[in-house]
């Protein structure tokens, strides 16, 4: 039902939609994992595995809408060749990347919030993912995994990180069509997750997560479009009407693909140099 509940109509008119939507099905999602807590015993050490639940149960109805919204970004592009139309990038795929956006903030938001009402240990998969970046960051000359402003070896170490991440959701969402759903609902878990730890009260919590925008916003665009373009190949190929039109979606998505590693780069530099 819950993935029933967006009408697309009015999402492309108001993409702001799916911000309360994502609110709606990730806190579902939190709730339902809160009656599945489990831990594993790894070498000695209890590890609490309930924060990977939260993430499936919220992934589970959102496959449905980032599915729906690739096939028709994929028919629209065929419908635009066959009619000669020449639409530009931001033009074409602007709504949806609003949309996705929207629906990021939304998930982020939602972790945010529980992470910070829920026991300390509840994500602590996410803890885990945080603590493993922040020594990755201290291994490049920061101190207790904090950034460097100017060093460029915190540079290469945020945009290597985030260009793993791009390239990840890019090959999921080629091979399982809406695959980058999972990379864009764990990384807003992790996000949501360091917001609710660095925030002092529930209050705090939007602005902390004001400070992360600057950067954020380009790098969750550089995500979203990894996506869009490995969805929109899977789609293509799977409908395969005519080699012209796979020619034109492949060079279309490498476009796509390309515009994703240059919102990397800016927010990496963002993050280091401003």
């Amino acid at each position: 039902m819950l993935e029933s509940i967006l009408n697309f109509r009015e999402v492309e008119k108001s993409p702001y939609l799916t911000f309360v939507w994502a609110l709606m099905i990730s806190t579902v999602g939190i709730l339902f994992s809160t009656q599945l807590f489990y831990r594993v015993t790894i070498s000695g050490v209890s590890f609490n595995l309930t924060g990977m639940f939260a993430v499936i149960f919220t992934i589970i109805p959102s496959v449905y809408f980032l599915t729906t919204v690739i096939k028709k970004e994929e028919e629209q592009e065929e419908k635009d060749y066959e009619q000669h139309k020449k639409v530009g990038f931001f033009e074409r795929h602007e709504k949806d990347i609003l949309m996705f956006l929207f629906y990021f903030f939304g998930v982020t938001v939602t972790f945010a919030i529980w992470s910070f009402i829920l026991p300390a240990d509840f994500f602590q998969v996410q803890l885990v993912k945080i603590n493993e970046i922040r020594a990755a960051v201290a291994g490049t000359g920061a101190i207790t995994g904090q950034i460097v402003k100017g060093d460029f070896g915190s540079f290469i170490a945020i945009f290597t990180n985030n260009f793993e991440v791009m390239i990840f959701a890019f090959i999921f969402s080629l091979l399982f069509g809406a695959g980058a759903v999972f990379i864009l609902v764990w990384n807003a878990s992790i996000l949501g997750t360091a917001i609710g730890e660095l925030s002092k009260s529930i209050f705090e919590i939007p602005l902390v997560t004001l400070s992360f925008l600057p950067h954020g916003i380009p790098e969750i665009i550089g995500y979203l479009c990894a996506g869009l373009a490995g969805g929109i190949v899977s789609a293509a190929i799977l409908r395969c009407k005519s080699s012209n039109i796979l020619k034109l979606i492949l060079i279309d998505s490498l476009k796509i693909l390309l515009v994703g590693v240059f919102f990397i780069l800016i927010a990496a530099g963002i993050e280091v140099y401003f």
